[in-house]
């Protein structure tokens, strides 16, 4: 009996003790907590599309896809914060606004961001200067110099081989001609570049004044007058918060918190790529596989809005086996326009465009597209780093526009001539003979310049061009051609500049412009977005298959992306770019001599 009593009185003590116990023992295991930080890098050059190579798109980073991370790290709720190491960045003005939009999103996420640079110049630092804290390496530096524009003239070169540029010009700031008609900048040129000079600095110090506590803009044109800075005279100066390498950083995040572990992680869709074996023919499939990756299936959603892209020159159709990306003609965009115009299921549009204009007739041709598709269903414009002249001109139908506060746009203006030959071809001991019929037979010849009557006509066609781009942009802007026409002449305005003219509606990036669509098209705020991106990217021997069937009897020219990458024209750098373009607008015939192009672009380094 007395032992029965003593094992229930075991039985009970245990089932008191065994959770008691078990509970110690849960506590002693739980894992302690953990707060990650990511580790994200932002540089290169972000464009808004991919670059087409022969066998499929390249690896260029494009914005959205840069977006869509930065979104995936705001919204990951394991992670404390964003470790961004800032380097290289290389991009323009407008697009660096919009990274700086996208950055700002995690204060209100209250993600803590952190900043690392090694050393840093005007790009890097804006993009910094939007985080928490921003630490540089002990031994980089700060360059902040400030703003500087550079326009490259050919006047020099064209005279020593013997080649004139007969040019004409359709308002008091077109400046389009002065590079290849004089040797430096006119009084109107200088007047216009220095205007949007005045504005982009007073940007930058903005955006320095926005992100740094302390630092008004007064005081950071100071600091600019200043630079550039050692990592040591930047920290005295508050412009950075703390030096440190990188390894020294991540110490100091995990001493900070006693509490909990600290972990410094790769995002989640980051993932690593092995390199392919080019000696092994499964090696050169996983090469071409790379290249073109398995394409998602196309979702059939019955509310879709069109995202349409035009980024380069515009030029006229070409009979070419191969149109970049970087160029921007009628056919390409024709086929995007009706593609969202009569897809029922579309009911919005947004052009994304980012180019300096180029061939006033193509621009034409593209604005009745974007006029025909507005009159059916929405369209809104978004600007990126320069949408001027041409640009403006194929954005002017749109019933919104929005820009970023640096947009190059507006420069509502013309220019035409040739180029005249005859020089260089008597340098090399060639000689022409000429036999005409017809007072203005020789207006399109390269051996000799424009004739009295021949300029004469060739100023009327323009002048017809400019009222005609004066008038569409009147009746698009819901102005007078008088108001149009002051603020026209070939004058180039900051976005910000624009919206005060009336030029552009809205201040914003592309998510701006795809909300104001979205609303236009009558979704909710609830309703998902549903994309569809034109014109749709396909591969160089693609394009080539399709050329061969609908054009057996065609010839195949070389592509101009291609003439691009000549070493001797990739020493003059983006010029080569502007050079480009130029000789190939003036190397059409049949009247495709009037254009509407910037002579130069800007990119804040």
């Amino acid at each position: 009996m007395k032992l029965l009593q003593t094992c229930t009185a075991l039985l009970v003590l245990l089932a008191f003790v065994s959770p008691l116990f078990a509970e110690g023992q849960a506590v002693e295991e739980a894992p302690s907590p953990v707060k990650k930080y990511a580790e994200f890098t932002l540089s290169g050059t972000y464009t808004d599309t991919k670059v087409v190579s022969t066998f499929g798109t390249s690896s260029t980073k494009t914005i959205r896809g840069l977006f869509k991370k930065l979104d995936a790290l705001k919204t990951d709720d394991g992670l404390a914060g964003v470790i961004f190491k800032i380097e290289g960045v290389s991009v323009g003005w407008a697009t660096l606004q919009e990274i700086r939009n996208k950055l700002n999103e995690f204060r209100a996420a209250e993600k803590e961001t952190i900043a690392y640079l090694e050393s840093g110049g005007n790009a890097e630092y804006l993009l910094a200067a939007t985080m928490d804290r921003i630490v540089l390496m002990p031994t980089g530096s700060l360059n902040l110099t400030g703003l500087r524009a550079e326009v490259l003239f050919y006047k020099g070169l064209l005279d020593k081989l013997d080649i004139q540029a007969d040019m004409l010009a359709m308002g008091k700031y077109k400046s389009g001609v002065e590079p290849y008609m004089r040797e430096g900048m006119s009084d109107a040129f200088r007047e216009s570049m220095t205007a949007l000079l005045d504005d982009l600095y007073a940007q930058l110090l903005n955006h320095i004044d926005e992100g740094r506590d302390g630092i008004p803009t007064e005081t950071a044109s100071d600091l600019i007058n200043r630079g550039p800075f050692t990592a040591k005279e930047a920290a005295h100066e508050k412009l950075v918060d703390v030096l440190q390498y990188y390894d020294e950083l991540v110490t100091t995040l995990k001493a900070a918190s006693e509490d909990e572990k600290v972990a410094v992680v790769k995002p989640s869709f980051e993932r690593k790529r092995t390199v392919p074996d080019m000696n092994s023919f499964a090696g050169l499939m996983q090469l071409f596989s790379m290249l073109n990756p398995p394409q998602r299936a196309q979702v059939t959603a019955e509310n879709q809005i069109a995202l349409i892209y035009a980024s380069g020159t515009i030029l006229p159709d070409i009979d070419s086996i191969f149109t970049p990306m970087s160029m921007i003609t009628p056919k390409t965009l024709k086929k995007a326009f009706e593609k969202a115009r009569t897809d029922d299921s579309v009911r919005a549009v947004v052009l994304r465009i980012d180019s300096p204009g180029g061939s006033a007739l193509a621009s034409d041709l593209i604005w009745r597209d974007v006029m025909l598709t507005q009159r059916e269903k929405p369209v809104v414009v978004s600007m990126g780093n320069v949408a001027a002249s041409g640009g403006y001109y194929i954005a002017m139908a749109a019933g919104t526009i929005v820009a970023q506060p640096s947009t190059l746009t507006g420069s509502i203006g013309v220019f035409g001539g040739k180029l005249n030959l005859k020089g260089l071809y008597n340098k090399a001991g060639l000689t022409k003979e000429i036999i005409a019929h017809g007072q203005n037979a020789t207006l399109y010849s390269d051996y000799g310049g424009f004739t009295p009557t021949e300029r004469e006509r060739v100023e009327k066609m323009m002048r017809t061009v400019y009222e005609d781009f004066v008038n569409k942009a009147a009746a698009g802007r819901s102005k007078s051609f008088d108001d149009i026409d002051e603020i026209a002449q070939g004058r180039v305005w900051t976005g910000r500049q624009a919206q005060e003219l009336g030029l552009v509606d809205e201040l914003g990036g592309l998510d701006d412009a795809l909300s104001i669509a979205k609303k236009q098209a009558g979704f909710t705020e609830d309703d998902k977005l549903n994309l569809i991106v034109l014109p749709k990217q396909r591969p160089f021997f693609e394009q080539l298959i399709e050329q061969i069937i609908e054009d057996t009897e065609g010839s195949i020219q070389v592509p101009l992306q291609l003439t691009s990458r000549h070493p001797v024209l990739s020493m003059l750098g983006k010029q080569s770019q502007h050079l480009l373009a130029w000789l190939s607008l003036f190397g059409f015939e049949g009247g495709t001599q009037i254009v509407t192009i910037l002579p130069y672009d800007i990119s804040i380094r």
